[in-house]
């Protein structure tokens, strides 16, 4: 996607992570994608960024079709190109979310293109990144010095009911809007929005994931509703599909440090319902403050208020529950007590 910003005169264009990306050069496509097109047979680059125009280079066609990627965008973001793109005083900013699906080759590409950038001069290039789990530690674990390249991190705060309740609502009435027009008629089980609040705690990262997976098992599996069917069916891809390995990730963090039966600890004290609300008092308790300080320092767990710590990661708590799972039968009886759940209490 791309855009451009008059308040903060910014040009900007946004990928969305996969976990398919394994290198840096794959990185650097998932940006060049969202604003750039190349006709490979006339040596031709479209630049789709505000006004469209078009450049030729044979060295920038010739790279992009051997996979030299990054190479084609160091050259994009450098002298001729970037005046076209922003002009003289804006910035270009480059935007990635869900990062946590493949911080290594994204903390390689950000350090290039940094790097790359100021040997040349060029002081309009900027970053902005992300994601749900704590992706931030994987980049810096993979390359430290990236971390002198991001001036500030930001947590987004849980959204109130009303406002994520009205959020998901309205999406997905576009949705069924939009379907309308190609005369294919969806439904939105009222029920399936207050569960998706419920699942997410408000967290608007959380909250597009699911929306955007709702839609996707309806397009997939249509049968004119969007309903906890296709919720369950979203909570399983999320968990052992689209982002099994920042789950595998974390699991395996926990497991080198000592730390997995403790966490399994911290989500056995965890009240029933979501989002999760586990009691301060009970798990300095059990656990004591040098474990919840580490926890914390790892983005696993966050004080929710002054009586409750919740998770960074609301599905990193299904997962637990599914995978404690040893058959299909006791995995359905589990997302069907999940389903009860988030039709329960509500925290927020």
């Amino acid at each position: 996607m791309e855009g451009f910003d008059s308040d903060t005169s910014a040009k900007y264009v946004i990928a969305v992570g996969d976990k398919e990306i394994k290198t840096v050069d794959q990185a650097a496509r998932l940006l060049l994608e969202s604003f750039v097109g190349i006709d490979e047979k006339h040596n031709k680059i479209t630049f789709k960024l505000g006004p469209i125009f078009e450049a030729e280079s044979s060295e920038i066609c010739r790279n992009f079709s051997e996979g030299r990627h990054l190479a084609v965008l160091k050259q994009v973001v450098e002298g001729q190109y970037i005046r076209e793109l922003v002009g003289k005083n804006k910035l270009l900013l480059l935007g990635i979310d869900e990062a946590d699906k493949c911080p290594a080759p994204l903390a390689m590409l950000v350090r290039s293109i940094c790097t790359h950038t100021q040997h040349k001069g060029v002081k309009q290039v900027r970053f902005a990144l992300a994601g749900v789990s704590p992706f931030f530690q994987k980049m810096v674990k993979e390359d430290p010095g990236v971390n002198r390249f991001f001036y500030r991190t930001i947590m987004l705060k849980p959204m109130s009911y009303e406002d994520a309740n009205e959020l998901i609502e309205t999406k997905l009435q576009k949705v069924a809007e939009a379907a309308e027009k190609d005369k294919i008629e969806i439904e939105i089980d009222p029920a399936v929005i207050a569960k998706v609040v419920r699942l997410s705690g408000g967290h608007p990262h959380i909250l597009q994931l699911l929306g955007s997976h709702l839609v996707r098992h309806e397009s997939e599996d249509p049968d004119g509703i969007i309903d906890s069917r296709d919720l369950v069916s979203s909570l399983r891809q999320i968990c052992y599909e689209d982002r099994v390995g920042v789950y595998d990730s974390i699991v395996h963090t926990l497991e080198l440090h000592g730390r997995l039966e403790e966490l399994e600890t911290i989500l056995s004290l965890a009240e029933r319902g979501f989002p999760t609300k586990i009691p301060k008092g009970r798990i300095y308790e059990v656990l004591g403050k040098e474990a919840i300080e580490w926890f914390v320092e790892h983005e696993v767990i966050a004080p929710s208020d002054n009586s409750y710590y919740g998770l960074v990661d609301e599905f990193l708590r299904i997962r637990f529950i599914l995978s404690e799972a040893d058959s299909v039968e006791t995995r359905s009886s589990r997302e069907r007590q999940i389903l009860r759940d988030v039709s329960g209490q509500l925290y927020l």
